[in-house]
């Protein structure tokens, strides 16, 4: 069973060309949509920009939120490569002295990290001419575990996730 689960993981992370930075640099708009357990939905108005700082290896990757009830929001992130021959490895750095890791595979950038006692995984998806992005978070404490039993046995830990980011970016230009 383990092997299996092994020969799969191998197959799923074998290298195929990407398509970026050069679909991805460009404006677009659209509204993002944030869900917490136990509260409304709500659906602000973003604009994104992906913008080149270094040719083949910074990219700015701005996103500006318009919520009625905070007023204007700017998160400025950096997309940088960890290595100029590697096309799948990066690093996203908030500019605020976190730089986490993000995985580039067919077309979509995957990250998963932890914070104040939280798990995030994150992606963003360049498709059909726009950007999707997702992001879903959940509290690390109490998670359920369950496993199989015997030789072999296997642990597996569950965590509920509580909130829920989801956008569509659509091009402008």
């Amino acid at each position: 069973m383990r092997a299996l689960i092994l020969l799969f993981a191998l197959i799923s992370f074998t290298g195929n060309a990407q398509d970026f930075p050069q679909d991805w640099v460009g404006t677009f708009k659209g509204e993002m949509l944030i869900a917490n357990l136990g509260r409304p939905t709500d659906t602000i108005p973003v604009d994104f920009e992906m913008l080149t700082i270094e040719e083949d290896s910074i990219w700015s990757y701005k996103m500006t939120f318009y919520p009625e009830k905070y007023g204007t929001i700017v998160k400025d992130y950096k997309i940088v490569v960890k290595s100029k021959d590697d096309k799948q490895n990066y690093l996203f750095d908030e500019n605020n002295g976190i730089v986490m890791e993000i995985t580039l595979m067919d077309g979509t950038f995957y990250g998963m990290y932890e914070v104040m006692d939280m798990i995030y995984i994150s992606t963003m998806k360049y498709m059909d001419g726009n950007i999707y992005c997702d992001l879903f978070a959940a509290p690390m404490a109490d998670p359920m575990v369950t496993g199989t039993e015997g030789e072999d046995s296997i642990e597996a830990k569950s965590y509920a996730p509580s909130l829920h980011q989801t956008a569509l970016f659509i091009r402008q230009k």
